[in-house]
């Protein structure tokens, strides 16, 4: 399928559509004519170049800065005079979410915003639940799902529909990964990944995907990983690229005891990987050199020592400090390896 067609709605949805914005149609039209990534460069000039006036066309326009990475031309549209205000500030909150600085978290302040723009609506029910997933509130989604579902049903735009049901499917990702369903949130992965998406969202989408596949063997979840890799240094973000190979890499192939000619800068997977070659003095020794120990790092120093209830610890702390039933697995794997 070609990438002008990814974006189309179905024949069904083309029905329920009201109208159409004229960033759709001159989005559409440049990717019958060009590649995905001339395209997407295309459109943003003609947004720049003719900013529109109207609530729903200013709508669209910032969810394709935000959907294509765009992120400081969006920052500075949002501070705009003449962007809708409620519109504007909903965008500034994502801006600020997706930032390095976790620590302010916008839960009250999202509670108390309404809107009745089906787009705003929808986005802000989604920015509501990605508050809760900051929070480690990964069961959050089970309350808002028939909201979620009505809301975006709602969208009455065709490319707006497309990146919100895109930014849905990653939601119930994370969800259903989360809250150890990795079958079902494979799923959903796999349909994000398979949709007209930036390159650092695809990329990120296979290295979630990776770790998702931990439990169902070396081959799977490397698999994954590896073409995270790939789309990484093919497009640059040699960032995320340098803390997946710190990381991720030696994570998964510490897990699964295949470790030759891994190895890393980060400490504690230093300590995994010590841990997975049967080094369990270096592992205590790096891992009691932290001044406090993650739910992760508890996991490994109760294989290093072979203390069945330090595991046992862990695994209650990844669900009550955490909310991951998905990594609760871990400890419960190591314990069967004393």
């Amino acid at each position: 399928m070609t990438d002008y067609q990814l974006i189309e709605p179905s024949p069904l949805r083309k029905l329920q559509m009201s109208r159409t914005s004229f960033l759709y149609d001159a989005y559409l039209g440049y990717l019958r004519k060009y590649p995905r990534k001339d395209a997407v460069l295309q459109t943003k000039d003609h947004i720049l170049s003719q900013f529109p006036t109207s609530i729903d066309d200013q709508i669209v326009c910032m969810e394709f800065f935000y959907m294509n990475d765009f992120f400081e031309e969006l920052s500075v549209i949002t501070a705009s005079p003449y962007i809708n205000k409620e519109a504007g500030h909903l965008y500034q909150v994502i801006l600020s979410q997706m930032g390095r600085d976790k620590k302010k978290n916008y839960l009250d302040e999202l509670k108390d915003l309404h809107f009745t723009h089906p787009s705003l609506r929808c986005l802000h029910l989604f920015t509501l639940v990605y508050s809760y997933q900051d929070l480690k509130v990964f069961t959050a989604l089970d309350k808002y799902l028939d909201e979620c579902d009505q809301a975006l049903q709602q969208v009455d735009e065709p490319l707006m529909y497309y990146y919100l049901n895109q930014r849905y499917q990653e939601l119930l990702f994370y969800h259903y990964w989360k809250t150890n369903n990795s079958i079902l949130a494979s799923r959903y992965a796999y349909k994000m990944i398979n949709t007209e998406v930036s390159p650092r969202r695809k990329s990120r989408m296979h290295h979630d995907l990776a770790l998702c596949q931990l439990f169902n063997g070396y081959d799977s979840s490397m698999e994954s990983l590896l073409k995270s890799m790939e789309i990484a240094e093919k497009h640059g973000h040699l960032r995320f690229l340098q803390t997946v190979k710190n990381r991720s890499l030696p994570f998964i192939s510490a897990f699964h005891q295949e470790t030759e000619g891994i190895s890393t800068t980060d400490p504690v997977e230093q300590a995994h990987l010590a841990l997975a070659r049967g080094d369990y003095k270096k592992t205590q020794e790096i891992l009691h050199s932290l001044p406090s120990l993650t739910p992760f790092q508890e996991s490994y120093l109760g294989l290093a020592k072979g203390n069945r209830e330090m595991l046992k610890h862990s695994y209650h702390r990844f669900i009550h400090e955490q909310g991951d039933y998905f990594f609760a697995q871990l400890p419960l794997a190591y314990l069967e390896r004393i």
